[in-house]
């Protein structure tokens, strides 16, 4: 490569350039010395060709890039560029420190502009909000297809979220304004001069927080009045889809492969897309496990239990009321009952059935109160704005107020009895399956699965939460 008689006469590409030949040391020993040499000639730092071994900055590794950060600092701090077609940066104007009472009045008058502008966020919400609510009223008289009537719904949800984020951004104010007024006082009674300046200071700030919590207050509730109206009509609208969609009725497919549903349980969602992690599938087998091994206990206790009973596994929350999602849960059905010393091929020969003594079953379940993310939690009666839909094994008693639920084999292909698809469900705004059809093809497990045009709910039995696992769609 070529040298150059002075550092300016190299940019800096250049310049590392030099510097990564000489780290790579594959060159002989005396054209390496060279280099080396010529580094300590044109560098004009001090250290000379120290800085190619020990670096200065001895908190980081040393790099050829170091190196030549070295050599650029140094030479902008002695007011000279360091390589050629640089500029010398300007350096800033040393600000002079302010006084407390000058620091204090700049942190009144930038938390009253914070304060106002969040304030202004919040009406532009608001506004946005109430403009929402009437489109959905409107739309609620008029006739709509299901695509308006569910797109109304998500942008009235959407406002709903934006006005709750709004109000949420207004009240962190709070604690900000009170540490600052009790800051100002605290500087009023121990200054020793300025009295005046912080007797006016104090005030400012005083009337900032009369201002602020009357603002507050009229915020809170404007928001629970909108909150609660748009509920209300939300739930109409929901109600509505509900009807709109039980007119038609559609035909479903959810595939999976007989090979894994065989050795674990699983999620299973139209287009055979996986939903569960592998270490999920362990945590909701463990779940599954540990339901049925409570209530075979149970059922061998000297204590019977004459009602039926359910341990929620899985549980998971559709981001709005207008989502729909067709979903099954697989178990493999050696985790509900013994399925070794069977003649399943003489079972399904003669159409014959099993009792299955634990069975899987799904439900939407209300969210707690005091558990919304994206709905006002002040309200008692509030709830999330979509229902949870839960997973649970279910103990079936054979004198209880519901019979024990049998698996027919002869309909059925016997390399499906190892699985059991027992849970089926959809999300917010469809309905339950009603018809299953169980079919084999090559080396996976097809289910037809048809919508009812009626709707029937659903609801969960009373019982008790052994372990679980807890994801999201």
């Amino acid at each position: 490569m070529e040298l150059k008689a002075a550092l300016k006469d190299y940019t800096a590409l250049e310049f590392q350039a030099l510097v990564n030949r000489i780290w790579a040391v594959d060159l002989p020993k005396q054209a390496h010395d060279q280099l080396i040499d010529h580094f300590d000639r044109i560098v004009g730092h001090p250290q000379g060709a120290d800085l190619l071994f020990y670096p200065t900055d001895k908190s980081n590794p040393n790099s050829p890039q170091a190196v030549v950060h070295h050599v650029r600092t140094w030479h902008h701090q002695q007011g000279m560029p360091a390589f050629k077609g640089e500029d010398i940066p300007v350096a800033k104007p040393a600000v002079a420190p302010l006084s407390p009472l000058a620091r204090s009045l700049a942190e009144v008058e930038k938390i009253s502009a914070d304060v106002a502008v969040s304030g202004q966020v919040v009406e532009e919400a608001f506004n946005v909000f109430e403009q929402q609510i009437s489109s959905l009223r409107s739309q609620q008289n008029t006739p709509a297809d299901i695509p308006n009537q569910a797109a109304g719904i998500r942008t009235l949800e959407h406002a709903q979220h934006e006005a709750l984020m709004a109000v949420r951004k207004y009240e962190f104010w709070k604690m900000r304004v009170a540490f600052v007024q009790s800051g100002a006082q605290r500087n009023l009674t121990y200054a020793q001069s300025g009295q005046a300046q912080w007797q006016s200071l104090v005030q400012q700030i005083n009337a900032i927080h009369d201002r602020y919590l009357s603002r507050l207050a009229s915020i809170t509730q404007r928001h629970r009045t909108l909150h609660d109206e748009a509920e209300a009509l939300l739930i109409v609208a929901h109600q509505q889809l509900i009807d709109s969609r039980s007119t038609t009725q559609t035909v479903h497919t959810i595939s999976a492969s007989l090979d894994s549903a065989d050795k674990r349980p699983d999620l299973l969602l139209p287009g055979g897309s996986p939903v569960l992690l592998a270490s999920q599938q362990a945590d909701l087998l463990k779940a599954i496990r540990s339901a049925v091994a409570e209530f075979s206990w149970q059922n061998t206790s000297s204590e019977p239990d004459t009602e039926n009973q359910r341990a929620a596994v899985l549980s998971f929350a559709f981001s709005s009321r207008a989502d729909t999602q067709l979903f099954g849960v697989s178990v493999p059905l050696s985790e509900l009952l013994p399925i070794e010393g069977q003649d399943w091929q003489h079972l399904a020969a003669n159409q014959a059935e099993v009792d299955v003594p634990f069975r899987m079953s799904t439900a939407a379940v209300p969210a707690n109160p005091g558990k919304c993310s994206r709905v006002c939690a002040r309200s008692k009666r509030c709830r999330r704005f979509t229902s949870r839909l839960a997973a649970a094994v279910v103990r079936s008693l054979a004198s209880g107020s519901e019979p024990r639920r049998r698996i027919s084999i002869g309909t059925v292909s016997v390399l499906l009895l190892r699985v059991l698809l027992e849970s089926l469900s959809t999300g917010p705004g469809q309905f339950p399956l009603e018809a299953i059809q169980w079919l084999h093809r090559s080396n996976s497990v097809v289910w037809d699965l048809f919508s009812p045009r009626e709707h029937r709910s659903l609801r969960p039995m009373p019982g008790r939460r052994m372990t679980g696992l807890t994801t999201t769609s």
